[in-house]
């Protein structure tokens, strides 16, 4: 890995100035609109709690929320996060302490109540090894901020009403009205809490100094996930992408990057001919095991996968799809496109475009060794070039959501659908059962169209001021209170069908109803014949407050940007979506910065990855996976 500088937030000193208003505008100071909500829910069977913070009748304000306990791993793997009770004059919380110089709280990757980081330290240097082994500099605290869990609860609730003469906790962060709960933060593959309070996190006051190289030649499309994935209990992140470029172009690969040590190798796990779309899907397994599933942009019948046992990736296996009929529709490119793996009921899947290019899923008993065909998730008529895109989300024990279209926009004026899928059923938004057999049929006369689920965007609606039509899926999160959000994009209705006119919205489902929010303009295609590409965006699955843009333009004006670059930027929230302000993580790039993903993580800590470098065609894309990763 390389480092480029320090990478610092310097939220401590904005936080002082801003702190009141944001409590105004976004918190209450009652009870929280998740008022005696449960903290982070958890995974296949782990429970938490956070019973939130109470204020005292004095005055005095607990720092962390009264024992606020971290949600048991889930089926993924990872480990309790635990952030011990509060000081009764607002001290930090146990579970590792701060001491004076801000340093790092002890306890390895779990949340830590109420702590903070004041400037941690950063390794030297850092060096780029031959064959792909890189060593970064070291991950910063959010400048002496506290962390996520510690200046903003998110499962706890607050009761109480306010208080007065609240004290200031070890770790800088004072608090008012109430302490706030801890979060149930998350082992890896967990749910995280998000409903006990409304108190919005500040934005970066500076872009991004420390940006890690964690490959030098790597990418992928956005239709895979996830394509990275945090082994909290190993201590890794471990990243998937394929080389677009120079030498071992056409490589699968997986990079595993230590947290501790700021040094990561990468390994090859097969080679395709070159496509973003061959990169594979990762996930972490309850062995602390890794598994990688990837196949082709339609080239052959098979999917592939391989197993990382802690030293090495095994040779890759295939599941070879000819067994269901491939190819499909006496057409020679309806073949396997795309890998998105998750676990639920026990079991871990695989969902493909497959059959008939509809999502169909194959299923493993033995953790990824073996694969089976279980069943389709849709059946929606063929319209030019395929039968829908889908992105999904799941939390690794008992529900998978998907985002789905009709077509390619190019081919097709396209709405937004959602459902899920649970216990062998695909419902809509609202719980009504659309599907009641997931399992065990290719049958295209059983499976539902795609809009039998839930409208999430009807092309021709008005978001913000503008109309919008031929839709387009960036990413989707269920959070652990029921909210689900997604964003997307559409063209300007009567805009160019050569290079249209696309911008991006957010939609947020709380209850019953979505709601839509215009963000920014998104630019010029990226090549010249997909007139839909743009640098996307990314939803943070443990922050329902946060998001993230690849675009040219000052999303806060619209404007262009000075470097004319695709950038990154940070998006926060106040009040559930309905408006955002932004900052810049890149800023004055000489390259793009594409495709941005957030994996899960935990409360207190974020990586954010992205793509940089000239991205020409799927097929020509000599970028580097670099990022940010923040936290105590």
């Amino acid at each position: 890995m390389t480092h480029e500088g320090m990478h610092s937030f310097d939220r401590a000193a904005l936080l002082a100035a801003v702190l009141s208003s944001l409590m105004a505008g976004c918190s209450q100071s009652g009870t929280d609109e998740g008022a005696s909500t449960t903290g982070g829910a958890a995974d296949s069977g782990g429970t938490s709690s956070a019973s939130g913070g109470v204020a005292a009748s004095g005055g005095t304000v607990g720092s962390g929320g009264a024992t606020a306990s971290g949600g048991t791993a889930g089926s993924g793997g990872g480990v309790t996060a635990t952030g011990g009770t509060a000081g009764s004059s607002g001290g930090p919380a146990t579970g590792g302490t701060t001491d004076a110089g801000g340093g790092p709280s002890t306890g390895g990757f779990g949340a830590n109540a109420g702590t903070t980081s004041a400037g941690a330290t950063t390794a030297s240097g850092g060096s780029t090894g031959d064959g792909g082994t890189t060593t970064a500099g070291g991950v910063t605290g959010r400048g002496g901020t506290a962390g996520r869990g510690g200046t903003t609860g998110r499962g706890g609730s607050q009761v109480g009403g306010s208080s007065t003469g609240a004290t200031t906790g070890g770790g800088g962060t004072t608090t008012s009205g109430g302490s706030t709960g801890d979060g149930g933060s998350t082992g890896d593959g967990g749910s995280t809490g998000t409903g006990g309070s409304d108190v919005c996190p500040s934005l970066p006051t500076a872009p991004a100094s420390d940006v890690i190289t964690f490959t030098t030649m790597g990418g992928w499309c956005w239709y895979q996930d996830e394509r990275a994935v945090v082994d909290a209990k190993g201590g890794k992140l471990v990243i998937g992408s394929v080389i677009g470029s120079g030498n071992g172009v056409g490589n699968i690969q997986a990079t595993i990057y230590d947290l501790a040590g700021k040094t990561g190798t990468t390994a090859r796990l097969g080679n395709l001919s070159v496509d973003d779309h061959n990169a594979p899907a990762l996930m972490v397994r309850p062995d602390g095991k890794y598994v990688a599933v990837w196949a082709t942009h339609r080239s052959d019948c098979n999917t592939y996968y391989s197993i990382y046992d802690g030293s090495a990736w095994a040779g890759q296996k295939t599941f070879d799809w000819a067994s269901q009929g491939c190819p499909w529709n006496n057409d020679s490119t309806h073949k396997i496109t795309y890998s998105n793996v998750w676990y639920m009921d026990g079991k871990l899947f695989d969902i493909a475009r497959s059959v008939d290019t509809s999502p169909n899923l194959l299923s493993s008993s033995d953790d990824g060794a073996t694969w089976s065909y279980f069943g389709r998730l849709t059946y929606t008529p063929l319209t030019g070039y395929v039968a829908g895109y889908y992105k999904y989300w799941g939390n690794n024990s008992d529900r998978i959501d998907f985002l789905g279209t009709e077509a390619h926009p190019r081919d097709n004026d396209n709405n937004l659908w959602h459902g899920y899928m649970q216990g062998g059923k695909i419902y809509n938004s609202t719980g009504a059962v659309v599907d009641d057999a997931l399992a065990g049929t290719r049958d295209t006369s059983s499976a539902k169209n795609i809009d039998a689920f839930t409208k999430v965007f009807a092309t021709g609606s008005t978001v913000g001021s503008v109309k919008l039509d031929h839709a387009w899926n960036y990413d989707i999160v269920r959070y652990a209170d029921g909210t689900v959000a997604i964003l997307g994009q559409g063209r300007v209705v009567g805009s160019s069908s050569s290079d249209p006119d696309k911008r991006s919205f957010y939609g947020r489902l709380d209850g019953t109803q979505w709601k839509l929010t215009y963000l920014a303009k998104m630019g010029s295609k990226l090549y010249s014949s997909e007139e839909d590409y743009t640098g996307l965006g990314a939803l943070d699955p443990d922050n329902p407050h946060i998001i993230y843009l690849s675009t040219p333009y000052d999303p806060s004006t619209d404007a262009m940007a000075s470097s004319g670059k695709h950038e990154i930027w940070e998006g926060v929230t106040c009040d559930d979506g309905a408006t955002w302000k932004w900052a810049p993580i890149t800023q004055g790039s000489s390259k793009d910065n594409l495709r941005p993903i957030v994996p899960k993580w935990d409360a207190e800590h974020t990586a954010l990855l992205w793509m940089r470098g000239d991205y020409i065609s799927a097929q020509n894309f000599p970028t580097a996976v670099v990022g940010v990763i923040t936290g105590p």
